[in-house]
């Protein structure tokens, strides 16, 4: 994730907070979730409201950006095919990156011909699996044929040209914790593809004197531009389901040359390492696409005017839903200026049995609320409700999954505590306007130097009840004592 002027972003949401905390009587010990009076029905009340919520598709102006950290590091990289997911389509994913020598000028061992190759392996950090570890994937790995900038965040919907088969490997995810010990070492949770002997001898006869690949950086991206890692969506691979997590900023992702020389006649073997740098010479996209084709989702695009009976929500890339509450303004009209207590927005995933697939392909860690300001047009964080702290603060704001059951069925709820914003509503007639609930990658809010990151990318899918459901209503729940 991009944080970048992380601490503008701080002093931006504090002095935010500072203004809205300052223009109502009602403070945050007032309204706070951890002081609701008993609910007796003569001065507290628990009541709820409905909502009206629609399903809409992220275009492509929405998609994540994969950028660096303020350490230069990039975030994990999804590489897998869904292939199967009865809910939401299927899901293809590859990782296009660059590995490098550690330095310029580099060299192998000063003698000459007698450089043997014994294998050349393109080695990925893994870090984990969501979705099926057991059926089995394979991936392509191929030469790029076009300039990856090392300056630039791409959008996972980019596309990157490439050649040549370089490599191709079978695996099912649960084996990627496994550990091996070449040449004496401890390798582990690395996905390892062999990749052909022609593009090792390549690498092993080439050069550091003046124009030769080895010589700068610049020479050697000419010379090859990288690898791209591609999902096989037929064949062995037809029947993936899953999406794998590599860290290629991690020293365990390289591409690691094993060969001979002879020297003094003596035949040493060794490896050497191609690492991504970090120190920004390396450029990487990860591309995802997904396609909703005879999906449940591609039933609700576009969603109902008058709302949905279900919401399905997929981590970016992926889905929003847009969620109104007109009955609002009504409350209001009749009870006039109440105190809120609590205003707690409720939601929760369908039951649903094997079929569904809900155990293997689950629910994302976290959803997440902002509202649109249609009179100027921007997104705007619930900054008196989830920037609290002075930053954004998922376990008082809410929106964190909550493993429940429901007939033996395990599911999830999410709820959101949006107490202060609706007593604004109320009591400094603000704007009702509509809410909207997703789950991003990384949340951003560049007017206000914001961004910070959700969940991981592409992770989690579920579906949920909508406003109309009629057992899993979404709904607002409140609690609160007249004036």
């Amino acid at each position: 994730m991009n944080c970048k002027n992380l601490s503008k972003g701080i002093v931006a949401v504090l002095v935010t907070v500072f203004f809205f905390a300052n223009c109502t009587k009602i403070k945050v010990t007032d309204i706070g979730t951890d002081l609701i009076p008993a609910v007796d029905n003569i001065n507290t009340f628990d009541t709820s409201i409905e909502v009206v919520s629609t399903n809409f598709l992220f275009g492509d102006s929405a998609v994540p950006f994969m950028g660096r950290d303020n350490n230069n590091q990039p975030s994990a990289h999804v590489l897998g095919y869904v292939s199967n997911d009865p809910q939401f389509g299927t899901t293809n994913a590859s990782i296009y990156l660059e590995l490098k020598p550690p330095f310029y000028k580099y060299s192998f061992e000063n003698v000459g011909d007698s450089l043997q190759l014994d294998s050349v392996v393109l080695c990925m950090k893994y870090i984990n699996t969501w979705g099926d570890t057991n059926a089995v994937q394979q991936v392509n790995v191929y030469e790029v044929t076009q300039t990856i900038r090392n300056d630039t965040a791409y959008g996972t919907n980019t596309n990157v040209a490439y050649g040549q088969m370089l490599g191709t490997k079978t695996f099912a995810p649960k084996e990627l914790n496994d550990s091996i010990f070449p040449l004496g070492q401890s390798l582990k949770n690395q996905l390892r593809i062999r990749l052909n002997d022609e593009f090792g001898n390549l690498l092993l006869a080439q050069d550091s004197s003046a124009g030769e690949p080895y010589n700068n950086d610049s020479l050697f991206r000419v010379f090859f531009k990288g690898f791209a890692v591609v999902p096989e969506v037929s064949g062995a691979g037809a029947n993936a389901n899953a999406l794998n997590y590599f860290s290629i900023g991690d020293t365990s992702t390289h591409l690691r040359l094993y060969y001979r020389y002879t020297k003094n006649g003596v035949t040493d073997t060794t490896a050497r390492n191609f690492t991504f740098d970090n120190n920004t010479r390396s450029g990487h996209v990860n591309k995802i696409e997904r396609n909703y084709t005879g999906s449940e989702f591609a039933q609700f695009i576009p969603g109902s005017p008058n709302g949905d009976s279900l919401i399905y929500m997929q981590t970016a890339p992926g889905s929003y839903a847009k969620i109104r509450i007109p009955e609002l303004l009504d409350f209001k009209a009749l009870k006039g200026n109440v105190m809120v207590h609590l205003a707690e927005l409720n939601m929760s995933q369908i039951p649903e049995g094997p079929s569904s697939m809900n155990s293997i392909l689950t629910p994302p860690a976290a959803l997440y609320l902002d509202y649109r300001d249609t009179i100027l047009n921007r997104q705007v964080p619930f900054v008196n409700d989830a920037f609290i702290t002075g930053t954004y603060s998922p376990l008082l704001f809410g929106g964190t999954r909550l493993p429940q059951t429901s007939n033996g069925v395990q599911i999830a709820e999410y709820r959101f505590f949006i107490t202060r914003h609706v007593q604004g509503i109320i009591t400094r007639n603000n704007p009702n306007f509509p809410i909207y609930l997703y789950s991003p990658f990384v949340a951003r809010y560049p007017d206000l130097f914001i961004a910070f990151g959700v969940n991981n990318l592409a992770n989690g899918r579920v579906k949920l009840g909508g406003g109309s459901n009629a057992t899993r209503k979404m709904k607002l729940r409140l609690v609160y004592s007249k004036i």
